[in-house]
């Protein structure tokens, strides 16, 4: 299955929303900052609203597997890069294997 690049486009806005609500609900829980919150949900049915929006250009298996994996590396990076949170080095292999899988998806 090919998928082209507007529906990649929104996969990744998709999946860029849902890590910023794993951003903001973490910030919300280290800090009780409740604009974090309230963000998080203003944001969670925008981007659940493009999650639906995806599965009517890709079956369900194929959606669900390239936004959750984009939001778990997402995440991994956010809490090193931001939170200043270390990897250990089966998680780096993880998030290869990770981004391979994504490849793979994409492939006929």
């Amino acid at each position: 299955m090919k998928i082209d690049t507007a529906v990649w486009s929104v996969v990744l806005l998709c999946s860029g929303m849902f890590i910023l609500c794993d951003g903001l609900s973490a910030h919300w829980g280290k800090t009780g900052n409740g604009r974090s919150l309230a963000s998080v949900m203003l944001l969670a049915p925008l981007s659940y609203s493009t999650f639906a929006f995806i599965n009517t250009r890709l079956n369900l298996a194929v959606t669900g597997a390239l936004v959750n994996t984009i939001v778990v590396v997402g995440a991994a990076l956010v809490g090193t890069f931001v939170f200043k949170e270390q990897l250990s080095s089966m998680q780096y292999l993880g998030i290869v294997l990770a981004v391979i899988s994504m490849t793979l998806l994409h492939l006929d």
